[in-house]
């Protein structure tokens, strides 16, 4: 035991005594498992161990194998689709097709503006729609680039120049920034137009996208249940071609969660390769921006735009490579360890998901992670942290939140700096630890989610015959992976009885975003589940 002191109810009361009893009630709920699980930790084993002030997901030894991927099969220009099956082309092979002349640019606006109109009244996925301005925005308007003018969706706390970024809050409603975020201006620079600002949980700090200030973004499979989030409205977009990709953001999995809640592909980069200058914080050593697409190699086209990436570490190619070749010689970790407490159905899937991969020819491997739980509680407790300073203006001077996120901004603050610490050399700790695992494995496999998504407005979830607290079951299995900083990628690998997709997460080694696309390239080419379309859309 730690003993270092703890933050109760009183002392809450005493730090804020003109403070709402009820919203006090609310931080103190959600700090007590954070405390109880840092109480717990080994603070011995730290020795010598200093915390993770400016995070480095290469601060534990390298000890992974360099696995060499086969060359790249020439990029094709597909045939021109239908009317009816342009919105669900594959950006690569859109662009392409506009580069060539074989489609116009204002045909693939056309086809993404009509399917905003009919389905986005249902989903909620965007706050602002720009698609139909003259010429729709883009910061350079080019359309020979790498992106040709496809629509993009864009998360509403990335800043784009002269459109309105509220980060789904009333708090922000009039704020229009003078400067496009790097990770926009970047795409803009490859011809991308702006669909629209998508729907997200306030603030990012939830993982359902309920917002009760834009309305709850609906999942296209079941309109009655979430999609997942904070970047809920990017999913439901790309998973219903009312945009061809969008970009979505990950601190403790809100681009993986809706991707595998909407059966689509979800990727968050290695930690730091990817700016977030000109996105609003939720915590700075954890954000990352990355891409949710319907294919890996969307996905990976985006990740080489948004990185900026060399033409000879490019990752798009490798997706290619990974969709024409097998996965003999890669060796994919499963911690069985951390797959008790989930859904049968979804247990299910996964483990078919591993069939497939050794059916691909990997091989699956049994490795040991780092204890999930106390990963869960750091991610967290640095969440918390961090939420609070970056919101503590707006908490001394506008606390008009939606109902559930005040207490979230708040708890951070009654947070002892001892603790904060400690989760940061926990965090230091859980690098080392789990770079025991990469001269066994070469990827780690896991659901990305313990459940299919929730009901909307449900706070619990069953999980195996035991209700558990939705939140933290969403990141029960993307939370540990940005406390490592590491590259993780979101497929779909089926469905359970009720049509409700299942993702399959893949994680690598820092910087191994090409291994990473490489095999989740494979399995999505060798396996039929990213073929099925929900029937709203």
């Amino acid at each position: 035991m730690s003993g270092h002191p703890r933050v109760d109810h009183n002392a809450m009361r005493g730090m804020a005594p003109d403070a709402d009893p009820a919203l006090l009630n609310a931080a103190a709920d959600l700090l007590a498992p954070v405390q109880r699980t840092l109480d717990e930790a080994d603070l011995g084993a730290l020795d010598g161990v200093a915390p993770a002030f400016t995070f480095d997901p290469d601060a534990a030894p390298r000890t992974w194998r360099r696995v060499p991927l086969p060359p790249a099969p020439p990029a094709r220009t597909p045939d021109p689709p239908s009317a009816a099956e342009l919105p669900w082309t594959p950006v690569a092979d859109l662009a392409a097709l506009v580069r060539a002349g074989a489609i116009s640019a204002a045909e693939v606006v056309e086809a993404y503006s009509a399917r905003i109109k009919r389905l986005d009244p249902e989903l909620a996925a965007f706050i602002t729609v720009t698609l139909d301005a003259d010429p729709p925005p883009s910061p350079e308007g080019r359309q020979e680039g790498r992106l040709a003018r496809v629509p993009i969706g864009v998360k509403d706390i990335i800043d784009t120049a002269g459109i309105a970024t509220t980060c789904g809050s009333r708090i922000l409603a009039d704020r229009v920034p003078e400067r496009d975020a790097e990770v926009w201006r970047r795409l803009g620079r490859e011809g991308a137009t702006c669909a629209g600002k998508m729907n997200t949980h306030e603030f990012a700090a939830g993982g359902t996208a309920e917002n009760d200030h834009y309305g709850h973004v609906r999942n296209p499979w079941d309109t009655s249940r979430v999609a997942g989030g904070s970047s809920g409205g990017s999913a439901a977009a790309v998973a219903t071609a009312m945009v061809g990709a969008a970009l979505g953001t990950d601190t403790a999995g809100s681009v993986r969660i809706p991707a595998g809640c909407c059966g689509i592909v979800g990727l968050k980069p290695t930690y730091g390769i990817v700016p977030i200058d000109g996105v609003y914080p939720l915590s700075w050593t954890l954000d990352t921006v990355g891409p949710i697409t319907r294919t890996v190699r969307d996905a990976a086209l985006l990740l080489d735009i948004l990185a900026d990436l060399p033409e000879t570490n490019a990752v798009e190619p490798a997706a290619r490579a990974g969709a024409a070749n097998g996965l003999a010689g890669i060796r994919i970790g499963v911690p069985r360890s951390w797959l008790s407490g989930i859904q049968p159905a979804v247990a299910e899937r996964f483990q078919e998901a591993v069939r497939d991969l050794r059916g691909c020819g990997a091989e699956p491997v049994e490795v040991e992670l780092p204890d999930l739980e106390q990963l869960v509680a750091v991610n967290r407790a640095i969440i918390y942290a961090e939420s609070s300073a970056c919101h503590e203006p707006i908490l001394r001077t506008r606390p008009d939140y939606g109902p559930t996120i005040r207490a979230r901004m708040e708890v951070g603050r009654y947070l002892l700096a001892g603790e904060y610490l400690t989760a940061q050399r926990l965090r230091t700790a859980a690098c080392h630890a789990w770079s025991a695992a990469w001269p066994e494995a070469d990827l780690i496999a896991l659901p990305v989610l313990a459940c299919t998504a929730p009901t909307i407005g449900s706070p619990t979830v069953d999980l195996d015959g035991r209700s558990a607290a939705v939140g933290p079951t969403l990141v029960r299995f993307t939370g540990p992976v940005n406390v490592t900083g590491l590259p993780a990628i979101t497929v779909p690998c089926g469905f359970c009885a009720d049509d409700l997709p299942v993702g399959l997460q893949l994680i690598a080694p820092p910087y191994q975003e090409r291994l990473l696309c490489f095999a989740a390239a494979g399995y999505e080419a060798a396996t039929p589940h990213h073929t099925r379309r929900p029937g709203l859309g």
